[in-house]
């Protein structure tokens, strides 16, 4: 009996291997825009295209330059000048840093809030991944997130007191802070705010530092806050969606995204929840309300009162419409059937093997 109750479950997993397309587990190598054609823009969309071409785009770029080279060179120097590396060794741990990081996360016990914080303050990799990704984005291989979140709350917000949580090298923070904002990183990794700081000095970028393992964020003090790439690494997710309510000022905007990963996967491991659409709910039930989704990433959140009847009403909302949108959200995934997919997944669920056809063959 018990080997038929495995063979099925194994047969069921083989099914929805076949039938739903997998959730990203790996980033893998960082693409290398030297050896690529320029990017192909027609499929952007207008905001995407209009941040690509606007001043806010130059500025980004002038952030990563120094001393009259490219963007490629200054930021192999950088690197190279702080970790005392080639320029040649800086790129190859920019193009490989997942693998690093993979070592770093193996190198203690992840699973205690010491031991993942003990990663996050032994971190390296993430300097090259961080500068590489920027890199990637000021020469169009890769989506302009902070460029787009810096020019919505300029039209949008009045204010000009900024915070860059989960800051990482600090190309945000100098991105606002060159866009007439007063800037504040604030980050748990002390490698990477001490990386940031020497940048931002090397650069003449002027910005305060808050260390979150020493600090906690101030009360109502910022007019907008960006959390890029960050919410998904915090090891209690609730509790720092109402630190950032209660750091912003009433109105305030904050722009985030929610990068999930299958974390099954051991390039996923510090990627610690597996569903956007619950951390979205969690979020606004915190006192939070989306404004709207710049491109593909980020989404601008506006802060309220949590426990006004209107916001309470909106959470009861949000509570009964998670089941449609996750229902949705895995529709999206399916590779709805054809005849030659049924063919393969009547194949896989019979042999566990995936069937080889000539085309196969052909698109190889």
């Amino acid at each position: 009996m018990y080997p038929i109750v495995a063979n099925r479950g194994a047969s069921f997993k083989r099914f929805l291997d076949t039938l739903l397309i997998p959730i990203q587990a790996a980033q893998g190598l960082h693409v290398d825009p030297a050896l690529l054609p320029p990017p192909d823009g027609h499929a952007w969309s207008p905001e995407h295209k209009a941040a690509w071409r606007g001043q806010g785009m130059d500025v980004f770029r002038k952030c990563l330059t120094r001393d009259g080279k490219d963007v490629r060179t200054s930021i192999l120097n950088d690197l190279s000048a702080f970790y005392k590396m080639s320029p040649e060794e800086c790129t190859e741990r920019c193009l490989h840093w997942e693998e690093l990081s993979v070592q770093e996360w193996k190198a203690g016990d992840r699973s205690s809030p010491d031991g993942l914080r003990d990663f996050y303050n032994s971190i390296q990799s993430w300097s090259f991944d961080l500068m590489w990704y920027a890199y990637l984005q000021a020469t169009g291989h890769a989506f302009p997130a902070a460029v787009m979140a810096a020019g919505f709350a300029a039209e949008n917000n009045d204010g000009r007191q900024h915070l860059d949580f989960g800051s990482g090298i600090g190309v945000t923070s100098q991105l606002f802070a060159r866009c007439g904002y007063i800037t504040t990183l604030a980050d748990v990794s002390r490698p990477l705010l001490d990386f940031a700081r020497w940048r931002l000095d090397r650069h003449g970028d002027r910005a305060e530092f808050i260390d979150l393992n020493m600090g906690a964020l101030p009360f109502s003090a910022y007019d907008c806050i960006t959390a890029l790439d960050t919410l998904v690494h915090v090891p209690d997710f609730d509790v720092t969606a109402r630190d950032l309510h209660r750091a912003l000022k009433p109105s305030g905007l904050l722009f985030t995204n929610f990068d999930v990963r299958d974390q099954s996967a051991e390039t996923s491991a510090w990627h610690l929840y597996g569903s956007a659409i619950d951390l979205d709910c969690r979020l606004q039930a915190c006192g939070f309300v989306k404004v709207k989704r710049l491109g593909i990433s980020p989404i601008c959140y506006r802060r309220v009162e949590p426990k006004t009847a209107f916001h309470r009403l909106r959470r009861t909302r949000n509570t009964v419409a998670a089941p449609v949108r996750n229902a949705l959200m895995l529709a999206r995934r399916v590779r709805w059937p054809t005849p030659t997919r049924a063919v393969k997944l009547l194949y896989r669920l019979a042999t566990g093997r995936k069937l080889i056809t000539n085309k196969s063959f052909t698109n190889a």
